[in-house]
């Protein structure tokens, strides 16, 4: 029976247009099938029913909400967790899937979600899909797209991706694409374990890095991000490298903290508080997330670094006010209440604790004031150095106060023109580097990031300093800079390997580095 909305038409009394197979694939093309019907505008077909003489009648369905006309053909790249997690639901609005994944065992998979799966990504490009959905991991996927063979694919073919870094994504496919494919970089800030039973309200972060001006491929970039506004996602449109700023500290360091709360093993308790189960809930939403994940986060956001290493002062300074208030504890119960017992301490309620058990613990937040002292006996002052700072940023201006402020001679160079900022701090700003080391400065001191020293170091003219240059680093992570000066710098030149635990946040209201490791 064809059901429409203001007439019925049954099968022993058919209408002039007879009803054929194409007819239960695709809708009516148009509406001159039923010249003599008047219908409200816009058609809407429910159902549609043909009778036969066979027991089982078929139905054609489809969505108030879904037509032909918004339906995409997408072939998902990287059918893992997240593939099938994106799969389900683009299936249920009823697009075409299409799926590749090294792993054939998720062909069954892909079959229970009514995914045709491919195991050769021949095979899948000649099926021409509208749009290539990367779901691979960070680390992977730029080795993934260069393995499909684009040229199987349809000139005009919409790119998206869903990586959690964004910068490094609009880069590699731009790079990588040829200019007909449309790119469209996203991040859908959910997943398999915080996103299981909704999407809505979860956000879904976009830039249209490159869409063609035709209707179809407009349309066609629309439909997709319909399929997440459909959802009840929030929208957020905004570019790569904007949100890769603000991922830094809402995704790298939420992973972050959940890991390291992790490997504490932390537990439910008979007494938890709502910080507490806020805790053991972070871990749940980030255990099931893999290392690559947050190893991608890490190496390949720029904010990253700066943020960990925030994270990493910040513990620091905490500690330093905790056990600085230990030491308080220590010494008015050891020296100022000697009724007590010597070398002992009470608890209220508790055993006695031997002091040396304190100060052993306590031995290592002691250290930097030995030191000091050690080094401030042997040190002449009268000995004056010409240090240059290769990389004057917020780093490189820190350390560049207090070396001027004990006399020393500092030479700056950068990329970027810091030559008024240099001059108030009474710093010799070079924007060239061969001007710099022409100086010939006794201490080449590099301030800058982990991903830039070891293209920084191989730029410079190493050959115009004298042998016996010293090398100084201050990056977070040791090896690597020791390994990549030993690599790169002749025998002759001594090299210092250095690690100053603190920087402009955690003392800038200090003006002297006392206490301060490093």
């Amino acid at each position: 029976m064809l059901s429409l909305p203001t007439q019925t038409y049954h099968h022993d009394s058919p209408p002039k247009t007879s009803l054929h197979s194409p007819l239960f694939s695709r809708p009516p093309p148009s509406l001159s099938l039923l010249p003599t019907l008047s219908l409200p505008a816009p058609l809407r077909i429910q159902s549609l029913t043909v009778s036969s003489s066979s027991t089982s009648p078929t139905h054609f369905l489809l969505s108030d909400s879904q037509s032909n006309s918004n339906v995409l053909k997408i072939a998902i790249i990287g059918f893992g967790n997240y593939g099938q997690f994106l799969a389900k639901t683009l299936v249920s609005q009823g697009h075409t899937v299409l799926a590749h994944s090294r792993s054939d065992h998720h062909n069954e998979t892909a079959k229970k979600l009514g995914v045709s799966f491919y195991a050769d990504p021949h095979d899948l490009c000649e099926e021409h899909p509208e749009i290539i959905l990367l779901c691979t991991s960070i680390i992977s996927t730029k080795q993934v797209l260069k393995s499909l063979p684009l040229q199987r694919l349809k000139r005009n073919t919409l790119f998206v991706d869903v990586l959690s870094v964004k910068e490094y994504a609009k880069d590699f496919l731009i790079e990588t694409l040829p200019d007909d494919f449309d790119v469209l970089c996203t991040h859908p800030i959910f997943g398999p374990q915080s996103a299981k039973n909704s999407w809505k309200g979860r956000s879904f972060v976009y830039e249209k890095v490159r869409v063609g001006d035709e209707e179809s491929r407009v349309s066609r970039c629309e439909n997709f991000l319909d399929v997440f506004t459909r959802e009840g996602c929030e929208m957020v449109e905004m570019s790569c490298a904007e949100h890769d700023f603000h991922a830094a500290g809402s995704q790298f360091m939420t992973h972050t903290v959940g890991r390291v709360l992790e490997m504490l093993e932390l537990e439910s308790t008979p007494i938890n508080t709502k910080g507490y189960e806020a805790l053991l809930d972070l871990v749940e939403k980030t255990s099931g997330d893999s290392f690559d994940l947050y190893y991608g986060l890490f190496m390949y956001n720029k904010s990253a670094l700066e943020m960990l290493e925030r994270l990493d002062l910040c513990f620091e300074e905490l500690k330093k006010q905790l056990f600085g208030s230990l030491h308080e504890v220590v010494r008015e119960q050891l020296f100022e209440s000697p009724e007590k017992g010597e070398g002992l301490l009470y608890a209220e309620n508790g055993p006695a604790i031997g002091a040396s058990d304190i100060l052993f613990r306590s031995e290592g937040a002691l250290r930097p004031q030995q030191y000091q002292a050690r080094s401030s006996g042997c040190v002449d002052d009268s000995t004056e150095l010409k240090i240059a700072i290769v990389g004057f940023g917020n780093f490189g201006q820190f350390l560049a106060k207090p070396m001027v402020r004990q006399g020393h001679t500092v030479l700056a160079y950068s990329r970027t023109d810091y030559s008024d900022v240099a001059r108030e701090m009474g710093v010799s700003f070079f924007s060239n580097a061969d001007d710099l080391f022409e100086e010939q400065p006794e201490v080449i001191l590099l301030c800058t990031s982990i991903l830039s020293t070891e293209k920084v170091l191989k730029s410079l003219p190493l050959k115009r300093l004298k042998r016996s240059t010293l090398l100084v680093d201050v990056l977070s992570v040791k090896e690597f800079p020791k390994n990549l000066f030993l690599q790169n710098l002749i025998p002759d030149f001594d090299i210092l390997c250095t690690h100053p635990m603190f920087g402009p946040e955690s003392g800038k209201k200090r003006v002297e580095w006392s206490g301060f490791c490093f």
